[in-house]
């Protein structure tokens, strides 16, 4: 479980699932019937963009665990800055209920990297008190 849950990203990872199936659906031939003007129907409208977006988490993911410690908390915090930037774009110009569902599924990350870099700083200097 601790592989899947890299960093606290199990959030972060269920909600690029859940918007991959529900891209999916159409393709399966599953009629859905999303009422207008909700994340689901604008997320199977625009498959572009939600696909773009699944492509971005999924790759986000796949780099977060990529290198040493330092590097990956380095490169989770550019990560959350990333997706905080898409839920902007997202909540002014798209689909206003997308963008809390992406910042909240990242705060565990961020705060899974920001503690990460603490104790990695904190034993760098006691390691340089000796």
């Amino acid at each position: 479980m601790k592989r899947i849950n890299h960093l606290n990203s199990v959030a972060l990872l269920a909600l690029a699932v859940l918007l991959a199936v529900i891209l999916v659906l159409p393709e399966l031939g599953i009629a859905a019937g999303w009422k207008p003007k909700t994340t689901p129907y604008r997320l199977v409208s625009n498959p572009f963009i939600g696909w773009s977006l699944v492509v971005v988490l999924g790759a986000g993911l796949v780099l977060i665990r990529a290198g040493s410690e330092l590097s990956q908390c380095m490169s989770a915090l550019v990560f959350v800055g990333l997706v905080f930037g898409l839920a902007i774009a997202t909540g002014l110009f798209w689909d206003p209920w997308l963008s809390p569902a992406l910042v909240f599924a990242v705060l565990p990350i961020q705060k899974a990297a920001t503690q990460g870099l603490q104790s990695l700083a904190s034993s760098r200097v006691a390691g340089s008190k000796r």
